[in-house]
């Protein structure tokens, strides 16, 4: 019985340690994003209703790329496709246009610039056919 508790509080910190180690790749990898899209419903943007959500991203055609793993994405730019996105110290606004499914060039422009932990994050959660890619291509400033 003992032996059994140790294996399990063994295999749950290796756990733990494993999530831990997976955010730090993401995180300390390269530069991570902050996505501001508006939330739905009675909060306004004036009143501060932004969703954040930290991301990669790689700079083609003029446009920003993001690139999710899934479509859940998708009802945050629906109606309102303007977004903010928090770069070095800088927030910009954007028009975000998804775009289903696989980008070729867009995962060789992801394995450049984040490497390694690209590849972790590809291996952990490879495209299919709900993988999303949103360009952002710049508003003038208000």
């Amino acid at each position: 019985m003992v032996v059994a508790f140790k294996v399990f509080v063994g295999l749950l910190l290796l756990t733990v340690l494993l999530v831990v180690a997976h955010f730090a790749v993401i995180e300390i990898g390269r530069e991570v994003v902050t996505l501001r899209t508006p939330l739905p419903g009675p909060a306004t943007i004036a009143e501060g209703g932004w969703k954040e959500t930290r991301l990669w991203c790689v700079d083609h055609d003029g446009a920003v790329w993001l690139h999710s793993g899934g479509t859940d994405w998708l009802p945050q730019f629906a109606g309102n496709p303007v977004v903010e996105l928090q770069r070095n110290g800088e927030i910009r606004r954007y028009r975000a246009t998804p775009m289903p499914g696989a980008h070729d060039h867009l995962h060789v422009l992801l394995r450049a610039k984040y490497g390694l932990a690209d590849r972790w994050v590809r291996f952990l959660g490879p495209d299919n056919e709900t993988t999303l890619a949103v360009r952002l291509d710049p508003l003038p400033s208000p």
